[in-house]
């Protein structure tokens, strides 16, 4: 069962076409598959830690203006996605070669809930000296041991879910 990981850029693109009224994005696709647990491929599992839920949050109060209220039942409803509950991931220890902190909070996250998929549209925040180009500008690949990691714009990751061949015959 592929588990993906989701970036906060994504979520936010996802609320933002819902309330304009657009269902047809890639966000929107993403975002409904974590919510249902499936794709055209079968089951998914989200990986979601709770420092990106409270991020999330702040960002969709501060910058969106959504109301306390409605952010709560959003993040919620994430934590509810979530099948194997959001994780409580412990960053900060600097193994990682990422400079931006949210940026290595989410790939720590998606490294310690064993993320196939890490999806975002800030894939230059990710994709190091070390990630395998797969797609240039859009599919990385990064390893850790004998674990990879595909680091995918929300385009491509919309399209592998619709059961698109993008990311390679491993996929």
């Amino acid at each position: 069962m592929p588990r993906i990981c989701i970036d906060l850029n994504v979520w936010c693109g996802a609320f933002l076409s819902r309330s304009h009224g657009r269902s047809d994005t890639a966000t929107r696709t993403i975002v409904e598959a974590a919510r249902r647990g499936e794709c055209t491929r079968g089951d998914l599992t989200l990986v979601i830690s709770w420092g990106m839920l409270d991020h999330l949050a702040t960002v969709l109060m501060r910058d969106f203006k959504f109301a306390p209220a409605y952010v709560g039942d959003l993040t919620r409803a994430i934590t509810g996605y979530a099948t194997q509950g959001p994780s409580l991931t412990l960053g900060g220890v600097g193994v990682l070669p990422i400079h931006d902190s949210e940026d290595r909070h989410v790939l720590e996250t998606a490294w310690s809930g064993r993320a196939d998929i890490l999806t975002t549209a800030d894939l230059r925040g990710f994709a190091g000296a070390d990630a395998e180009v797969l797609t240039a500008d859009r599919v990385y690949r990064l390893w850790r041991a004998d674990k990879s990691l595909i680091v995918a714009h929300p385009f491509e990751t919309a399209a592998w879910l619709r059961g698109e061949d993008v990311f390679g015959s491993d996929y």
